[in-house]
């Protein structure tokens, strides 16, 4: 083959090459799932408080009593949680400022980190203590719409947290990759 023909042959297979690619982009555009037209985080309080009181009218079957006092049990949640959370997010700041400094001390790490931790079973003890307390504000009837609908919850979002689509966090250096699921 002369130089002529080969790179006829080369400019030929570029343009495929960007053929196919600009295919593959429409392809993966146009089956693009559509995104809601409001999504949830966009939603001011009032509209929250609609969804919330839509979902509990048709999915459990709520009246108007039991919908007031699931709103004021999820504010009060809400509030504690929200402290809660502030106060994880002061400890682990401070932990990393210390990390930060020329010579951190080892002691007060250890001390701030086990005080995040007992902050956090104080959250999980709060979810418990709320998932309770609207078990108990369901009537007989209603207990197993519930038990469904947190079942429903747990195989949307496994236990890895809700976050979980994030990928794992790097290994230590030098341990071994673990081997990668599709």
């Amino acid at each position: 083959m002369d130089i002529f023909k080969q790179k006829r042959y080369l400019i030929l297979l570029v343009v495929l090459l960007i053929i196919f690619n600009l295919a593959t982009l429409i392809m993966i555009w146009l089956n693009k799932p559509q995104r809601p037209i409001m999504d949830r985080q966009h939603q001011g309080p009032g509209q929250e408080t609609t969804h919330i009181k839509q979902l509990l009218k048709d999915e459990l079957g709520f009246d108007e009593t039991q919908i007031k006092q699931y709103l004021k049990m999820q504010a009060e949640q809400r509030k504690k949680v929200l402290q809660l959370q502030n106060e994880i997010q002061q400890i682990k700041k401070q932990m990393f400022d210390e990390v930060l400094k020329d010579s951190p001390e080892p002691t007060l790490s250890d001390s701030l980190l086990t005080l995040t931790q007992e902050k956090m079973v104080v959250l999980e003890q709060l979810t418990y203590s709320y998932l309770l307390e609207l078990k108990n504000l369901c009537k007989p009837e209603q207990r197993d719409k519930l038990k469904f609908l947190i079942g429903e919850f747990f195989r949307q979002n496994p236990p890895g947290g809700i976050n979980s689509d994030r990928p794992p966090p790097p290994p230590p250096f030098g341990a071994e990759q673990p081997p990668h699921k599709n």
